[in-house]
């Protein structure tokens, strides 16, 4: 899967702005970006429609799922990392490697 580069030529533009990299990195905030801003247009270029986003923490990790719909399919995918941040960078990467794990969603 990919990311249309019509998402990422104004992302790409804001990113060239940050400079400050004290609280949070570049490709981190990136990731964060494409998922609250661009999440519903990248992954409708790729027969999705979002329908939703959560986080839970799980003992010493985090749990982020991620809910779509392929036609009439309810669709979830998780993803587990040791920050909410790292789940949403570990999401992307696994995104754009064609890797996410898409299961049926038993509680649409």
């Amino acid at each position: 899967m990919n990311i249309p580069e019509n998402c990422l030529y104004p992302l790409e533009a804001a990113m060239e702005q940050w400079t400050d990299q004290r609280v949070i990195t570049a490709p981190d905030l990136e990731g964060l970006i494409l998922l609250h801003v661009y999440v519903q247009e990248v992954l409708s270029q790729n027969g999705l429609r979002f329908k939703g986003v959560s986080f839970r923490q799980k003992v010493d990790q985090w749990l982020l799922s991620v809910k779509a719909r392929e036609g009439d399919t309810p669709l979830v995918v998780f993803v587990t990392a040791n920050t909410t941040t790292s789940c949403v960078s570990r999401f992307w990467n696994l995104f754009e490697d064609d890797r996410l794990g898409w299961v049926r969603d038993k509680y649409p």
